[in-house]
């Protein structure tokens, strides 16, 4: 039951910040249709259908991945979010930093950027 509530009010708390459509300076806001979900030792990787909706192009055009950390705060929450999208052909909202030096391990410039929060849709 915790587990749920803390899932809950992380999703409520991404909604408002998602729908306001605003995004910490540094970060940006797409939508996932997510393919896949991996978990390493070290990192997690959310990997979308297609490139992400709604990037502002430059560097982050045809960004098809999301990572994280595996030991940070949001792993749980994110890989629960994703896995929910993909099992249930939802949505996945992808708050992500836009510069490509804030990746994790495991995250290649070219086509992955670090996830900030999830909202699912």
């Amino acid at each position: 039951m915790r587990t749920f509530l803390t899932i809950l009010t992380l999703g409520i708390g991404l909604a408002t910040a998602a729908s306001a459509a605003d995004a910490p300076e540094g970060g940006a806001w797409t939508d996932c249709s997510v393919a896949s979900v991996a978990a390493f030792r070290d990192h997690l990787v959310v990997r979308c259908a297609a490139p992400a909706a709604g990037l502002q192009g430059g560097a982050d055009t045809g960004l098809r991945e999301f990572a994280l950390e595996a030991t940070g705060p949001l792993s749980d929450p994110v890989l629960r979010l994703a896995v929910a999208a993909r099992s249930g052909g939802r949505p996945l909202a992808v708050l992500y930093v836009r510069d490509p030096a804030a990746n994790p391990v495991g995250c290649p410039a070219d086509r992955c950027r670090r996830i900030a929060g999830v909202e699912l849709k």
